[in-house]
């Protein structure tokens, strides 16, 4: 690749057909980055071709591997959609500034332009938020691949960070953002009686296992695994391996895992699949139409299905209906459920390592970290909810009967199965 071009007029597309037609995309050796002091000593005579790789054909480069891996399947479509988007959102005075020659300085001012835009109410703060991370961590993969002594943008975001009152990392999960044991119980019991069983049985394995939402609408009959023993003790678990993602299912990567599934749970399950009369492996648990044709989800939905998952609109939609029946007066999102599942086994005296391996966290220390004000708390008897109990609860609002999902038109109505659990 010619990287004497910095022209800031070039275009994204250009320096990534640029990059397609003349620069094989590798992924770059996994070769630990040198300390500080000798890489800078080495940086100098080892990289004299990073004074003329502007931002803007670095970032175009880093694209095109980020469409590669996704290509081999190591990576998520989603990260490419938002990789191209905020790689056009960079100014053009940025993009055509060379690597070496970044600043705390031109950092600050993009900053300030975005902090403006900002306060003129033509960009959100989430937004503006996103758009910070995404120049660090371009910046970091040049620091990494050491084409810059340092990053110039870490050092700003600290101090930014710092002075709202929190840290670089994860913010800490209080009360106001998780059920309690009481909210639980009642969520699962309005979920049964107020939405359709497909919304209450997905609520109910988001709320059991601390699973993700994409996760939880990803899964098919032949990830459950119900009648497996460890050792002699009988121990069902479901298998991660997949996620959803505005119509993509991707790969679960780092996030594969198995969670157990207590056996209130377990029952939910079985009378689902009976009732629903799945019995394919690659069928979806909680399928739902096919996304509207000629839409970007339609494209991406694999050929030969005449079905797809539940959208998370509609998840979210039935969700709200439960949070004002069950905690009225709160903004919960379903992150909450994810939230409950590992708040209230904390304080049941989990361990804080099975917490991190059920939810799929890369560490025990980032669990420690955001669920901290959990752990290590006495229940005083606050929070001695059983199993006995949730079933006592359950039971009798699982015998009422439970509206179906509506069927597409011109189809044969069946009859109503019963909507009691028989274990239950």
């Amino acid at each position: 690749m010619d990287n004497t071009c910095t022209n800031p007029e070039t275009t994204l597309n250009e320096l990534v057909e640029t990059i397609d037609a003349t620069t094989p995309a590798t992924i770059p050796s996994g070769k630990p980055a040198p300390s500080r002091r000798a890489g800078r000593r080495k940086s100098k005579a080892a990289r004299p071709e990073a004074i003329s790789l502007a931002l803007g054909q670095y970032a175009a480069q880093q694209l095109v591997l980020e469409r590669t891996c996704c290509a081999n399947g190591d990576g998520k479509l989603a990260t490419v959609e938002a990789w191209e988007t905020l790689v056009k959102t960079l100014p053009s005075w940025l993009t055509a500034m060379p690597l070496p020659s970044i600043k705390p300085y031109d950092c600050e001012r993009y900053f300030s332009e975005l902090e403006a835009r900002h306060r003129a109410g033509t960009l959100v703060e989430k937004t503006m938020a996103v758009r910070k991370r995404f120049l660090r961590s371009l910046l970091q993969r040049a620091r990494q691949e050491n084409l810059i002594d340092s990053n110039p943008c870490a050092a700003l975001l600290l101090a930014e960070y710092k002075s709202q009152g929190r840290g670089a990392g994860p913010c800490e999960v209080t009360e106001e953002q998780t059920l309690s044991p009481d909210q639980m119980v009642r969520v699962l019991v309005v979920a049964a009686c107020a939405v359709p069983p497909i919304f209450f049985v997905l609520v109910a394995v988001m709320l059991l296992t601390g699973m993700l939402g994409g996760e939880a609408r990803a899964l098919q009959l032949g990830d459950l695994q119900l009648d497996h023993c460890c050792g002699q003790n009988r121990r069902p678990r479901i298998w991660i391996r997949h996620i959803e993602h505005h119509g993509t299912l991707s790969p679960a990567g780092w996030e594969e895992r198995y969670v157990d599934v207590p056996p209130v749970l377990e029952a939910i399950l079985c009378w689902w699949i009976s009732t629903r009369g799945i019995t394919e492996a690659q069928a979806l648990l909680f399928s739902g139409p096919l996304p509207r044709k000629g839409s970007r989800r339609a494209e991406r939905v694999q050929p030969g299905r005449t079905d797809w998952c539940v959208p998370v609109e509609t998840v979210k939609a039935n969700w709200q209906r439960i949070r004002q029946l069950a905690v009225p007066g709160s903004q919960l999102s379903l992150t909450a459920l994810r939230y409950a599942f590992s708040t209230v086994s904390l304080l049941l005296g989990e361990d804080p390592l099975y917490v991190s391996l059920q939810v799929g966290h890369r560490t025990l220390r980032y669990t420690e970290k955001i669920f901290r004000k959990f752990i290590n708390v006495p229940s005083q008897g606050a929070f001695a909810a059983s199993t006995e109990d949730l079933r006592a609860a359950l039971a009798p609002a699982l015998q009422m009967p439970i509206q179906q999902p509506r069927r597409q038109a011109k189809t044969t109505r069946r009859a109503r199965p019963s909507a009691t659990p028989q274990s239950l």
